[in-house]
């Protein structure tokens, strides 16, 4: 059972193997570009959502607070 498995699913890993052998260095670098800049604008996009939260908040709890001006 387990052999019939490998031996049905080789043909599929040696052909993943042909292309990723086949990968010229600009190849590469296209891929690793397109992987960084996936990565950078994922991580900008949780950073900017976390920051404005926390503006948010900050705001809300600002406009919540009795002024100084108002108690006098």
């Amino acid at each position: 059972m387990v052999t019939e498995k490998i031996i049905s699913n080789a043909p599929y890993v040696a052909s993943v193997v042909t292309v990723i052998a086949g990968l010229t260095l600009k190849d590469w670098g296209v891929i690793i570009g397109i992987i960084l800049t996936t990565i950078t604008v994922v991580v900008n996009w949780v950073y900017k959502h976390r920051q404005d939260k926390r503006e948010t908040v900050l705001f809300y709890q600002q406009v919540n607070q009795p002024s100084e001006a108002e108690d006098n």
